[in-house]
């Protein structure tokens, strides 16, 4: 057996350390693992036949995030016209257990009963809407059991699998009446974040401040629905068409009252730039215009703005008068308007005007639905 002398043992080892230390770089700068997600059919609402029925992933980590975004489904008002298939995803911390678990609570698999119990709350009321809108809403129901760095592969393997449009995620931060943060969870802001960068689908981050239910109320002994007033704030791209496209399937709702509000910066006329971003912008408003001319509940504000401050200014008077606020995450438009902004932001997960309405001195029951259009769409 031939022994090494020491220098050539030094060089084989370090060779080896190198190696172990240069090809998981090399892998992970290579590998995109969101491609694994990737499709060839455009999986969003914009792009979806709007009698069709909508497919939407809700997650919730805590039965408060469950009432959100039921409260933000029946807002949605589903009917005939506007079906819905909702799948509801329990995520929960995997402590004590070799293995991570995806139960279908359709298939009666079987969890632990500490699981069991604590996900019963979020099924019963994800049944209980399908009861209340039975025939327009079907509902099913998953608790996925893993490490909290990998939640986000549950989500959207589950997304990817069930063909969903949008995928809805409870923000990360709660806060009181008064506007004071009570609760900020940083392990479930990363789990967004990660998500947002892999999904195979649409995403929306729901910023719940309230519950942003209708209202039952009685005249004359029959149950009448308050008016549910909702803005979209509109600059131009991907993800404002988008959330116009979400916002355009609630107000089919006689109950929904929808505000486009439109911002150009100052010497910008209201056709745009010429570009291809600026015509299909104004072509989707077009389409809004047409299909709810003869309705009454949709109305349309253009303001012009200097820049970003002035714009953040405006979009802060929104919340005194609207229920929910729906913005894209990434902007196109001018980029004059978001000026001084982007410097400022807290939450990139939210893009600047969503972080404007996420901001802590916010004290207004206002909720915010932040939507990112589809990102990975391989080509034929």
């Amino acid at each position: 057996m031939q022994t090494l002398d020491t220098e050539t043992f030094s060089t084989v080892a370090a060779a080896v350390c190198l190696t172990a230390i240069a090809i998981p770089l090399l892998v992970q700068s290579i590998y995109d693992r969101s491609r694994r997600y990737g499709g060839y059919q455009k999986r969003n609402i914009l792009y979806s036949p709007e009698n069709s029925e909508l497919r939407i992933l809700v997650t919730a980590h805590r039965p408060e995030d469950t009432m959100a975004a039921i409260n933000l489904l029946e807002a949605y008002s589903p009917m005939k016209e506007t079906p819905l298939a909702i799948y509801a995803l329990h995520l929960m911390e995997l402590v004590g257990r070799a293995h991570p678990l995806l139960i279908n609570h359709q298939l009666g698999q079987k969890a632990t009963s500490s699981s069991a119990s604590r996900s019963l709350p979020i099924t019963k009321l994800f049944d209980q809407l399908e009861f209340q809108y039975s025939g327009h809403v079907v509902v099913q129901s998953f608790t996925a059991i893993s490490l909290n760095k990998f939640m986000h592969e549950d989500i959207c393997s589950l997304a990817f699998e069930k063909l969903v449009s949008l995928i809805v995620l409870p923000f990360h931060r709660k806060w009181n009446a008064q506007g004071k943060v009570v609760f900020d969870n940083n392990t479930w802001r990363n789990m967004n974040r990660q998500v947002l960068q892999m999904a195979p689908c649409s995403v929306g981050v729901l910023v719940d401040r309230r519950k942003i239910q209708q209202q039952p109320q009685q005249f004359g002994g029959q149950p009448q629905v308050a008016p549910y007033r909702v803005a979209i704030v509109f600059l131009g791209g991907d993800d404002d068409r988008e959330a116009l496209a979400y916002a355009k399937r609630m107000a089919k709702s006689p109950h929904v009252f929808l505000t486009v509000v439109r911002f150009f910066a100052y010497g910008d006329d209201d056709s745009g730039d010429g570009s291809w971003d600026a015509m299909l912008d104004a072509e989707v408003l077009k389409d809004l215009r047409l299909a709810f001319a003869q309705t009454g509940n949709l109305r349309f504000r253009e303001e012009r703005v200097e820049d970003g401050p002035e714009l953040a200014l405006r979009v802060r008077s929104l919340e005194e008068a609207y229920d929910l606020i729906i913005v894209g995450r990434r902007h196109g438009g001018d980029s004059r308007m978001l000026a001084g902004l982007t410097e400022w932001v807290e939450f990139p997960e939210l893009g600047p005007v969503g972080d404007i309405l996420a901001s802590a001195d916010i004290n207004r029951p206002v909720s915010v639905l932040v939507v990112q259009q589809q990102l990975h769409l391989k080509i034929k």
